[in-house]
């Protein structure tokens, strides 16, 4: 095996066609998703009137999270933005550990939303589907897509769901703030317990922010949108989640049985003050949502996996792009087998959808602790790039914003593996098979004499311009 040469490197060639909209919609859909639909119950049964305390809790720790994605994405907007980032400015294997663990996250965010989707749908079907069906059915659907159009489309496709979901929230928020009688308290009726509790559930439901890095070779303009559609599709989800969910405590008389036996949270609540039309533009809203945060999540792992076959980790098969879409379709298939893998192992053995939320949750915090580690080392090992960024965070604060990125993270992570330690199982499985994967893929390369130690040393795929 050769490096790359340049017809390789011209196949591998993302076309930049997402504007600062796109971008935008790729953050608000990918985060408003399933969460704000599937969540809202749980976290009202545990914090009533001061449900708002959670949402805005979680999206400060998120926060810390996010500014070192934003940061690197302002200087190095790259396909495959983890692992690249990781392996650059930490270390190759690291950045493989990190890459795997992100695109198993994914995938289980990808389940948790097929079958929340399929939840949602089955009683409204005009034909009998279980469950089970519907959520392998899903993902089916998307891969035929994604093979057949462009990206350009389905970034349309995006900006589409992502308006739709967002006008049903405001009509069940508008209708809900004038029909009804709004408490908002900071009394917390489980003590400080049920705000730690519930953040962790909450923290989920960000996850989404992180995703738009991933396509940064994809993005027009990318140093600049980044951060800009990262900050305007926060405010907009935070704003979004905090009146709909005040509205939705209140509409329930904070009645924590009430809440518990709805199966569709917003959809129920939404019946109390909304006409009929309204309720079923709800729940349209609720699918348009789930399928944007899964259409943003299936554009990313495919990123991911190309980013790794820039670097000869994984068969090169795996970085082409298709001519039809300028996406890399070898890698979406093999995202979607993956998913449906996972899928039919979780439907073998009963997996709840709980489940795939916390792995994709515990995932996640171990990928933005390290993220935050190569931000801080940004400056030091790519100063051109640093000093060239649209966004920039002198070394002292990034210092900061690491230190409680670290300190959030790892709390959250040790609740969690409390509350759920079989999980340990999960994350050590992609331990051990990455850390295999690496040496073995490493030795393979140098006897084929492909220079892998030079090949790290640059930073892969194309600038802007």
């Amino acid at each position: 095996m050769n490096v790359m040469n340049d017809n390789q490197k011209i196949a591998s060639q993302l076309n930049r066609s997402v504007g600062l909209v796109g971008a935008t919609a790729m953050v608000v859909g990918s985060v408003i998703g399933m969460g704000i639909y599937a969540l809202i119950s749980k976290v009202g049964q545990e914090v009533g009137a001061t449900i708002w305390m959670p949402f805005t809790l979680s999206m400060v720790i998120m926060v810390f999270s996010v500014i070192p994605f934003i940061q690197i994405g302002a200087a190095l907007p790259r396909a495959g933005a983890t692992y690249v980032y990781c392996s650059r400015l930490i270390h190759p294997l690291l950045g493989t550990i990190v890459s795997f663990t992100l695109i198993f996250t994914i995938i289980c965010s990808m389940a948790f939303l097929s079958i929340g989707l399929s939840g949602y749908i089955q009683g409204y079907l005009p034909f009998d589907l279980s469950i089970n069906t519907l959520s392998m059915l899903c993902p089916t659907l998307f891969l035929i897509v994604y093979l057949f159009f462009s990206f350009r489309f389905v970034t349309m496709l995006q900006v589409f769901f992502t308006i739709l979901s967002l006008a049903a929230l405001f009509i069940y928020g508008f209708f809900g703030m004038s029909s009804i009688d709004i408490s908002i308290s900071t009394n917390l009726p489980e003590g400080i317990g049920s705000l730690l509790k519930t953040s962790i559930l909450c923290y989920t439901a960000w996850f989404g922010l992180t995703i738009l890095v991933e396509i940064g070779e994809e993005i027009k303009n990318a140093k600049r949108n980044i951060p800009l559609a990262l900050l305007i599709g926060s405010l907009i989800i935070l704003v979004s989640y905090i009146v709909i969910s005040i509205v939705f405590v209140n509409s329930v008389s904070l009645d924590r049985e009430k809440m518990a036996a709805m199966a569709a949270p917003l959809i129920d609540s939404g019946r109390i003050f909304l006409p009929p039309m309204l309720v079923v533009f709800l729940l349209i809203g609720a699918g348009a949502a789930a399928l944007s945060s899964f259409n943003a999540a299936a554009i990313a792992v495919p990123r991911e996996i190309l980013a790794l076959a820039r670097d000869g980790i994984i068969p090169q098969y795996f970085m082409n792009l298709s001519l039809r879409t300028n996406a890399p379709s070898n890698a979406t298939v093999a995202t979607f087998v993956l998913l449906l893998v996972l899928l039919g192992v979780g439907q073998f053995f009963d997996y709840s959808i709980d489940l795939y939320a916390s792995l994709a949750a515990q995932g996640l915090l171990l990928v933005s602790i390290f993220i935050a580690f190569a931000a801080l080392r940004l400056p030091g090992k790519f100063p051109d790039y640093y000093a060239n960024a649209y966004f920039k965070i002198p070394r002292k604060i990034m210092l900061i914003i690491v230190s409680l990125c670290f300190f959030s993270c790892c709390g959250l992570f040790v609740l969690m593996l409390i509350n759920l330690p079989i999980t340990i199982l999960y994350l050590s499985g992609i331990l051990v098979f990455t850390t295999v994967l690496y040496y073995s893929r490493v030795r393979f390369l140098k006897a084929k004499g492909f220079n892998f130690q030079e090949c790290i040393r640059k930073i892969p795929g194309y600038d802007e311009g």
